[in-house]
């Protein structure tokens, strides 16, 4: 999300990755979190929803209609809010059936990414016993939660699937795309896996790989709700094959 709309800025940074949850768990340090310097200042910023203000607020005026697309306009905010929200349904959907398989999930932590350091997927290969246990404890992933998770991503989905049928671009209505669509569809894409998900920086999970029963998901949503898989992998397709 934060990717997404610094690229669309065309603002030069530099991202330093990190494995799995070792800085959640272990550092108390969660993701994303944006350092910049302003003078002699150095500062940082935690939290997507306050990065996208500070980005807002640092080059709304100078970027004028480039970056009126971050503008936080109350109905905005609104949807934002709630789309972050499912993302947390998402983790215990992602956690329910990725754990009972360490490789694939150690995969998706960047275990086997060179672009990590050796001492990160090094210190999570070794401990993700450990890992496991705490994200279970900490996202409540059990049966009854993964179901409950489960209808919130659907109500999220059907609502969307309702708003695109009258052909919008954007999901709050109109023909521009704004952060609130780039969100939708970064968070979303975590289960659609569209190509160019992450802009390339990302780590990309072929669902074919995913447990059967994730995959029976996956394919039900992309069958239920055909709008939202389109305007998602449409949004990936025309808004990411450049950066």
């Amino acid at each position: 999300k934060v990717r997404w709309c610094m690229d669309r800025l065309d603002l030069e940074y530099q991202e330093v990755p990190w494995c799995g949850t070792l800085g959640a768990f272990y550092l108390g340090r969660t993701v994303p979190r944006l350092h910049f310097r302003t003078g002699i200042v150095r500062s940082q910023i935690g939290n997507s929803p306050e990065i996208l203000r500070y980005l807002w607020g640092a080059y709304g005026a100078s970027y004028g209609d480039a970056a009126a697309f971050l503008e936080p306009t109350a109905e905005r905010v609104e949807l934002e809010r709630r789309i972050d929200r499912c993302g947390v349904s998402l983790q215990v959907w992602i956690y329910y059936h990725l754990l009972d398989v360490p490789d694939l999930c150690k995969d998706a932590w960047g275990v086997y990414s060179e672009a990590i350091p050796r001492w990160q997927r090094t210190l999570v290969g070794a401990l993700y016993p450990v890992q496991a246990l705490m994200i279970r404890k900490a996202f409540r992933v059990t049966e009854a939660n993964y179901r409950r998770s489960c209808e919130r991503i659907v109500a999220l989905l059907a609502e969307m699937e309702t708003l695109l049928a009258d052909g919008r671009s954007s999901l709050l209505g109109g023909d521009a795309v704004n952060y609130t669509d780039l969100t939708f569809a970064a968070i979303q894409g975590a289960w659609l896996q569209p190509a160019q998900y992450g802009g390339g920086a990302g780590i990309r999970i072929d669902r074919g790989r995913a447990p059967a029963a994730m995959r029976q998901d996956i394919e039900r949503w992309i069958e239920d709700y055909p709008r939202v898989t389109r305007f998602i992998e449409d949004l990936y397709a025309k808004q990411r094959n450049e950066d």
